[in-house]
């Protein structure tokens, strides 16, 4: 009889202890989450108060829950336009992961390979035959750029044919193989979408991408008459000279691009952009509906050729990949960024409207500690 009450307090002190200890836990966890999230939001008051920013929205999202979406700043500075959460934003090269899309989707239905040869599209390419849609795709054909100063004279054209036929006369100096960054291979991806699909670039993305996943404010062509365009921040550029951001552009201009290249021409919110990027983090899915195969996506997440020489970063198919931890991400030169984690089912997107400067690796850093607090 003794014994079993000696057992009996024995079990109730160890279950009182083990569940001391997971209470501990999970308040250390809580009071952990909320202090990063308070840093986070004290550096990025700091930043626009002292200049090295104008304005930012973030939204982080955990485990397929919002957990922090606030707007610091600015819209306008010079009219004292405070930013609001919800904003349109011109994102530049973060359009790339959704021309990509649209190619794996082609592909998924039978209209295309990505073993296709260029030459397929272009019969009169004058660079290297070898280069197919999976070149293009992982920013491998041996394109350095350099033509047309990295694609951004895609000013100088009216159409995407236009711009893309004119590239594909030129030559290329790069290496065939090897990671070379440039706006063409995503414009001869979206020529690939409209032959493939019969569609221009802009329908196919509206239809099989924005609709289906109810990007409500997400938008391919920018017009100075549309309502939501006053929701689009001014833009800014970092200054030496002046040492401070300079504003450039307004929504009552027009952008310096007529039409969606496939490269950039993209514009949309932050809520949207991490809708489209948890299809991705979701294996494809989105809701009940099937977007891309799960073997599509992981095809997509692998690093399939190295970057700036680094041995675990590099370029998938239409996202730049770390894959140690696996993480797929995207910026633009407008200044914003897109993060996802998936071992941790975690996401960021940070957009913003300076274009140059320091912020965004300061909000890099910010987000390592976060997440990888062990490693900093």
């Amino acid at each position: 009889m003794h014994q079993r009450k000696s057992y009996h307090i024995t079990f109730t002190i160890l279950l009182t202890c083990v569940i001391f200890t997971l209470s501990c836990n999970i308040k250390s966890s809580i009071i952990s989450e909320e202090a990063a999230y308070f840093s986070l939001e004290k550096n990025l008051k700091e930043w626009t108060e002292c200049g090295a920013l104008i304005g930012a929205e973030v939204l982080i999202i955990e485990n397929n829950k919002e957990t922090f979406h606030k707007s610091f700043g600015w819209a306008d500075k010079e009219s004292g336009k405070k930013l609001e959460n919800g904003s349109i934003w011109t994102v530049m090269s973060m359009a790339k992961p959704f021309t990509a899309t649209a190619v794996l989707m082609l592909m998924e239905d039978g209209k295309l390979s990505l073993d296709d040869p260029i030459l397929k599209y272009f019969p009169e390419f004058k660079g290297n035959s070898q280069i197919t849609i999976r070149h293009l795709l992982e920013q491998s054909g041996g394109d350095d750029g350099k033509h047309g100063n990295g694609g951004h004279n895609v000013v100088e054209f009216e159409s995407l044919d236009d711009w893309i036929n004119d590239w594909s006369m030129q030559e290329s100096s790069g290496t065939f193989g090897a990671f070379a960054y440039s706006n063409f291979n995503y414009g001869a991806l979206a020529y690939i979408v409209e032959k493939a699909s019969g569609q221009t670039i802009e329908n196919y993305i509206s239809d099989h991408i924005i609709t289906p996943l109810n990007l409500r404010q997400t938008y391919v062509a920018f017009s100075t008459n549309s309502d939501w365009t006053k929701n689009v921040p001014s833009r800014y550029e970092w200054s030496d000279s002046a040492n401070r951001f300079q504003r450039f552009w307004t929504h009552e201009q027009q952008p310096s691009w007529s039409f969606y290249s496939g490269a950039l021409g993209l514009w949309t919110s932050a809520r949207d952009y991490a809708s489209f990027m948890q299809m991705w983090l979701n294996k494809g899915k989105f809701g009940t509906q099937q977007m891309l195969k799960e073997s599509t996506v992981e095809a997509a997440l692998k690093l399939h050729v190295n970057a700036y020489g680094e041995k675990h970063f590099g370029h998938g198919y239409g996202w730049f990949i770390e894959d140690n931890p696996l993480v797929f991400r995207y910026g633009g030169s407008a200044g914003s960024l897109a993060k996802a984690i998936v071992s941790k089912n975690c996401l960021v997107v940070y957009m913003t409207h300076c274009g140059n400067g320091k912020h965004k690796r300061s909000f890099e850093d910010q987000l390592d500690k976060m997440w990888f607090p062990n490693e900093n």
